[in-house]
């Protein structure tokens, strides 16, 4: 069987942006190095991306971004190409890619923004695609979409900007306790138990172990 070259993606412009190092640590160094051939795209908290030859190790402790290991790196969106251009000095190198693994976290990685880059570069993509990725980030329309189907979802509502004037009586509607998160970030990241009326002024009151 002839070896793949797979992208792994990991960072991003995300407030997950650490468990991504951590993730795509344990995913390349679980890799089938007779099957695979890794190919390290960090992307900087900024937005950069970089592609990383140095040691694996440093992803989970974010030493990554080192000028020693890094090269700027873009995805050629000529369809049919597969290739990573890779700026070194003056010299664009391409390295082909069979498929790429986004282990990215949050928004611009589990969103469908990144799952489209590779859709238009026609790179097979490991995990989901656009469509189901913008959906299940949005936890909002999840619900809904899963509602209409006919599968029992809990009440809940969105509080938007401006509108935390609202959230004591809309909770009280709601009945406590009640769990309160972000509506489009990963399913555990920022859980918060609220019990009563007054527990959200209380800072650390009601968070998940």
């Amino acid at each position: 069987m002839d070896k793949r070259t797979v992208a792994v993606l990991f960072g991003g412009c995300s407030s997950e942006y650490s468990v991504s190092l951590a993730s795509a640590q344990a995913v390349v160094q679980h890799m089938d190095r007779e099957r695979y051939t890794p190919v390290l795209i960090g992307i900087s908290r900024s937005g950069a991306w970089l592609h990383y030859t140095g040691p694996v190790e440093c992803l989970a402790e974010d030493t990554w971004n080192d000028p020693r290991w890094c090269a700027p790196a873009v995805v050629s969106l000529d369809r049919g190409d597969q290739t990573l251009l890779v700026r070194r000095g003056k010299q664009v190198e391409r390295v082909h890619l069979d498929a790429a693994f986004p282990v990215l976290h949050g928004k611009n990685g589990e969103d469908g923004t990144v799952q489209g880059v590779f859709e238009l570069a026609g790179i097979p993509l490991v995990g989901c695609g656009v469509l189901a990725s913008a959906l299940c980030m949005d936890k909002d329309r999840a619900h809904k979409l899963a509602a209409v189907a006919g599968v029992s979802v809990p009440n809940s509502y969105v509080l938007g900007r401006g509108e935390a004037g609202e959230a004591a009586s809309r909770a009280e509607r709601l009945g406590y306790p009640i769990s309160v998160k972000p509506v489009k970030a990963g399913s555990s990241y920022g859980v918060t138990k609220v019990t009563e009326a007054d527990s959200s002024s209380r800072r650390g009151t009601g968070v998940f172990p």
